[in-house]
This record gives C-alpha cells, structure tokens and sequence, in this order.
C-alpha cells in the first residue's frame, strides 16, 4: 500500500464537495492502484466510502431542506432495485470486464465534461415532470452503480435537469441523497460475497470527508469552468490507463 493512498483519498473528498460527484469515479481507481486491492474489493469498498463522504456533504450543504419527496421516492425504490441488480452482475462479471466498463465510463464521463459548456444563466423555465421516465433512469443509474461502485452523481445531475429540476441546488441536493441510498444498497448486496478491510476502509472515509469539508470550503472561490476542465482531462487520462491496464 502506498502512503499517497491518504493525500489521495483527502483530495477525493475535495472533488465530491466541488463537482457534487465524482467520488466512486476517483475512489476504484485510488484502491486499485494506490491501496493494492483487487478490483471486485475495490468496488464493494468505493460504495461505502462514497456513501460515507455524500452523507457529510449532504449534512454540510443541510439537503433535507429542499427534497421534493415524490421525486425522492420515484428515483429511490427504482434505484434500490437497479443497485441491487447491478450488484448481483458485478460480482458474477469477471474483473477484466468489469475494469474495462469502468474505464469506458471514465472515457465517455471525461468527453462529456470536456464538451459542455457552462450555462451562467439559469433557466427559471418549468418543465412537468415524467415520473415513469424517471423510474427508468433510476433504475439504469442504480445498475451502474451496483456494477462499477460509482454513485452515479455525474450521472443523477445531468439526468435530473434533463428530467425537469432546473435549480442546482435541488439537484445536487437529490443526488446526494440518492447516491447514499444506492452506494448503501449496493454495498450491502457486496458485503454478502466480498469481504473487505473495515479498517482501511474507514481510514479511507475520514480522509475523504475531511476534504469533503475542505471542498466546501473552496467551492466559494474557485471558478468552476477552471475545475471542470481539469478534472476532465485527469478522468480521460485515468480511463485510458485503466483501459490499457486490463488488456496487459
């Protein structure tokens, strides 16, 4: 195991406070290669860290305040099920594949970033919300979740202001709360099959959600674009080693 594993895993919380996800997508990676765990424990470890880091967040910016409950319980119970069968799959898959559709993810993740364009203007345009869509997403989002151990947040932001939640704040607020549930379901449905370490994986979480704390902090006095832009081209370059790596 590597020393970085710490300074790694603090900047990993930093990253979840600032882009409101990322954790899942930045933690597999950190265990496999800096914490020298196999990838299936990895994943199973991932889910937990990032439910434990989304909690503090969640607490930080006090989400509870504005969570519409129609809306949480539609992504909730579909997500619950998604996780759960993602879950069942990524324990059955076989690593090597299971390293090549994380990185693929990291690929498509980082292209999106790269390509979209701040919109500082936000739109006050009401759009009447698709509850059926909604569970269908969820649900996709959820098996994601259960197979790669992200928890979806790059995923959940998007997809809510496609669905209709125009107001950030909202949003990042729900897919706090969804990635909690999803990484808890998911990881429970992993801890049936994989054992992982308990003391490494709260060392993990502490520095995590310390830099969570740190990231709220600097979310007021970063500029974004600036943020955005390079942490997608770090998830590129980590889903092209990542890629390379599973075919060696």
């Amino acid at each position: 195991m590597s020393l970085l594993l710490w300074p790694l895993a603090f900047a990993v919380g930093i990253i979840l406070a600032l882009f409101g996800a990322g954790g899942g997508m930045t933690t597999v990676p950190l265990l496999i290669y800096f914490g020298d765990i196999p990838v299936k424990e990895a994943v199973a470890m991932s889910l937990w860290v990032v439910a434990a880091v989304s909690l503090t967040a969640a607490i930080h910016q006090r989400a509870w305040q504005v969570l519409h409950m129609k809306l949480l319980i539609t992504f909730g119970i579909s997500g619950i099920i998604g996780s759960l069968a993602g879950a069942g799959i990524g324990i059955m898959i076989a690593e090597q594949l299971q390293s090549i559709l994380f990185a693929l993810l990291l690929i498509v993740v980082s292209i999106w970033l790269i390509r979209k364009k701040a919109d500082p203007t936000p739109t006050n345009k009401k759009k009447r919300f698709n509850y059926l869509l909604a569970a269908a997403v969820g649900t996709t989002i959820g098996i994601l979740t259960g197979i790669l151990g992200v928890g979806g947040g790059f995923l959940l932001v998007p997809a809510l202001i496609w669905l209709g939640v125009s107001q950030m704040p909202i949003t990042v607020a729900h897919s706090l709360v969804l990635i909690i549930l999803n990484s808890v379901v998911a990881g429970t449905r992993y801890a049936e099959a994989i054992e992982i370490d308990l003391m490494l994986t709260m060392g993990v979480v502490i520095a995590a959600s310390l830099g969570a704390i740190v990231g709220g902090i600097l979310l007021k006095k970063i500029p974004q674009k600036h943020l955005q832009k390079g942490f997608a081209s770090a998830l590129l370059l980590l889903g092209i080693t990542m890629a390379a790596r599973s075919f060696i």
